[in-house]
């Protein structure tokens, strides 16, 4: 008899007025792409902006990551529209959803890129841009990339930071998906390769546990082009991603990492549930759900067991 593990949830999320999947239709991609039978047929309900169809099976067979990601992609090529997102969840977070989600900053959480922001005000915003592009695609390494950026910033003035965060944005859907977790008892940090100045005091105002990010370092008032500390690497990430499951008491099967870019595979990869936000091409392959839109949103429906 095969070892059996604890549930699988299969949750498929798409927003309205886009593709309509009917909860036949979803029975029937995951039946193709597993050979399991779910022992209730899926359940279909619908929030303001998604709907969602999930089905569980109780006990199924154990399964790899690797496996899940293939059945994944498989259900998703059956169910063909570009604007869904489907999901695996597996065990402990299949049953009681995520613990702990933990989620990059910049063009994740937020709109854009901060540091390109900034840039603007230097007049070095598409030569910045260019090399945050670079990085974020995996072709430079991350901490250099970021000093090239940093540099071109020496002598702003610090008030600049100001103006800009009056253009630092949460990317839509972000109140809604925090509101969701904290409902459910789960926490929520955001760790970032982008700036504190920026990134701590919205990510306070919606209660963020956990906050992670790089600062400017400042003499005279302006912008010396040096970060201040350590800066954030895909490294970093990860080890937030561990030490703040451990702070909780929790496994990282209980976890959810979410990111864009190549600095973001690593926590990406070590959370039970890693999820690509309109990634670049290397984060998309990796992770076990892509979302290819922007509704932060989702990402909720996709991991709460209801």
């Amino acid at each position: 008899m095969a070892e059996l593990s604890l549930p699988l949830r299969f949750t498929c999320v798409w927003e309205k007025d886009t593709a309509d999947i009917a909860p036949e239709a979803f029975l029937s991609a995951v039946l193709h792409a597993t050979g399991l039978n779910p022992a209730a047929p899926p359940v279909r309900s619908s929030s303001e902006e998604l709907n969602r169809v999930s089905l569980e099976v109780p006990a199924a067979p154990s399964t790899s990551r690797e496996q899940r990601a293939a059945w994944t992609r498989a259900i998703e090529i059956e169910l063909d529209s570009p604007q869904l997102a489907v999901a695996i969840t597996s065990g402990e977070m299949a049953l009681r959803g995520p613990a702990l989600v933990v989620l990059d900053g910049d063009s994740t959480l937020f709109t854009g890129e901060g540091i390109d922001l900034v840039a603007a005000h230097a007049g070095t915003q598409a030569e910045v841009a260019s090399i945050t592009a670079a990085a974020m695609r995996g072709e430079l390494d991350f901490a250099q990339s970021l000093r090239r950026r940093m540099g071109t910033l020496r002598g702003l003035s610090v008030s600049v930071l100001d103006q800009v965060r009056q253009d630092y944005h949460f990317s839509p859907g972000a109140t809604q998906m925090v509101s969701a977790f904290h409902h459910h008892g789960v926490k929520v940090g955001v760790v970032s390769g982008g700036f504190m100045e920026l990134v701590e005091p919205p990510a306070t105002q919606i209660g963020l546990d956990f906050v992670k990010a790089n600062r400017f370092e400042v003499a005279n008032g302006q912008l010396t082009g040096a970060p201040e500390g350590d800066i954030v690497t895909a490294e970093t990430k990860e080890t937030c991603l561990r030490s703040w499951a451990a702070e909780l008491g929790i496994g990282l099967n209980r976890c959810v990492a979410m990111g864009d870019g190549a600095n973001d595979l690593k926590m990406v990869c070590a959370a039970g549930l890693g999820v690509a936000y309109q990634a670049k091409p290397a984060l998309q392959a990796a992770a076990d759900v892509r979302l290819s839109w922007s509704n932060l949103a989702v990402l909720a429906a996709l991991t709460l067991p209801s």
